[in-house]
């Protein structure tokens, strides 16, 4: 009795392990998606996203990185803004946009000019092209005339959309890439190594290919996010007019973006993701950051040093094979010894587990800025009820005499 106890322990998690690993390639094949319209609204949250836009308190503004939105500017435009901003000698100067053809003279020779005059000036490019590894073949580049003033750094984040029409959800960023033989570093830790070299030495050492952002705020959006204005921007009429202390400036972090037509334009959808900051988590609508404030957010983790880690992924199907295993377990000595309560203690047990976990992962993240991977866990604490009471009804009676003699009978009748 006691052998046979424990064969079926281990006998009934793989069964359930089996059918887990079914009802994945169901998912990735997307089988299920016409009958999914709840799972829909929140296939893009994740349970940290509540940490972020619900939970957290508001940090306090961050002093040493300012914005400029660029608007809809022309090249002159934004030559005469740069030229303004730079006689504050900010440490460093990022533009977050391109120019990669000429077009027209006049436009052109002012903003060469204007790059040619600032002392530390990163422009950015952009990761093109994946070869048969998966590694980036290619870099797009400014025009040479305008890129020979300045060092360069990619502005692409991981967001998961492969198409313009997807949404473009932004959790994580890779700090730095190799593009046929050459380093290219993400525009956030671009600026980081010159305006605190130490920090972002510090930061590259922990040698991840991929970085959670521990979001900050944003610029001022009417509400679009938990932490409304946390970074200091300037519109373009507030940089022509000279709207601002010079101290504002020197010796900071300046970047020049796109922030809408105007700041606070929520109607404005280029460049623009969705974080988890964003105020409606569920079923979003509007995306809230622009590309910008994104880069700003990462800066100001890397300058802060507050990073996020998590956990890998052997630990996380570690802890989901031993917590469904344990269930099992619990559930076979419920199922043969109080067969009549099984339904109603495995639920309840399953549930206060769910929960149990679910607050464990927003706890420590908040706290400790730490991502706890529970996901798989949960999934097969809330399946190994059901799917054993399937094992112990259907499969285990299949091959079983007993078992088989009923199911003939029931053709009988």
């Amino acid at each position: 009795m006691f052998k046979k106890f424990w064969l079926d322990t281990i006998l009934g998690t793989i069964f359930i392990l089996l059918l887990m690993l079914g009802f994945s390639r169901l998912t990735y094949f997307k089988i299920f998606d016409v009958l999914d319209p709840i799972g829909d609204a929140f296939a893009d949250m994740e349970t940290t996203d509540i940490v972020f836009s619900q939970i957290r308190q508001a940090p306090t503004a961050e002093e040493d990185i300012v914005l400029v939105n660029i608007g809809t500017e022309n090249r002159a435009g934004i030559a005469y803004m740069i030229s303004i901003i730079n006689q504050f000698n900010p440490k460093v100067v990022g533009v977050d946009t391109f120019f990669k053809n000429p077009k027209d003279s006049i436009g052109d020779q002012l903003l060469e000019e204007a790059f040619a005059s600032v002392e530390n000036l990163i422009l950015v490019s952009k990761l093109e092209n994946t070869d048969e590894d998966d590694q980036f073949d290619s870099l797009g580049l400014s025009h040479s005339r305008f890129n020979q003033h300045a060092q360069t750094a990619f502005a692409n984040f991981i967001t998961g959309a492969s198409t313009q029409e997807d949404l473009k959800n932004c959790r994580t960023f890779a700090p730095r890439e190799m593009v046929n033989g050459k380093m290219e570093y993400a525009l956030s830790v671009k600026l980081a190594m010159e305006f605190a070299p130490e920090k972002a030495e510090k930061f590259l050492k922990r040698g991840n290919d991929v970085e959670i952002i521990n979001y900050k705020g944003n610029v001022f959006d009417y509400g679009a996010t938990k932490f409304g204005t946390t970074y200091f921007a300037l519109d373009v009429q507030d940089v022509y007019n000279q709207n601002f202390v010079p101290d504002l400036i020197e010796g900071k972090i300046v970047i020049f973006c796109f922030l809408g037509n105007y700041l606070g334009d929520r109607q404005a959808l280029e460049d623009k993701y969705f974080t988890p900051l964003n105020a409606k988590y569920t079923g979003k609508a509007h995306a809230d950051m622009f590309g910008g404030v994104v880069h700003a957010n990462a800066l100001s983790m890397i300058l802060n040093e507050n990073y996020i880690d998590s956990m890998s992924d052997n630990w996380s199907y570690f802890w989901a094979f031993f917590l469904l295993y344990l269930n099992v377990t619990a559930f076979c000595y419920i199922y043969k010894v109080v067969p009549k309560w099984y339904d109603g203690l495995t639920k309840l047990i399953q549930l206060l587990e769910a929960l149990a976990l679910f607050s464990m992962v927003v706890y420590v993240f908040n706290f400790y800025d730490y991502k706890l991977e529970f996901n798989l866990a949960i999934i097969a604490i809330l399946l190994s009820g059901d799917l054993l009471e399937i094992y112990f009804g259907v499969i285990k009676n299949l091959f079983t005499k007993e078992g088989r003699r009923e199911l003939t009978k029931l053709k009988k009748l």
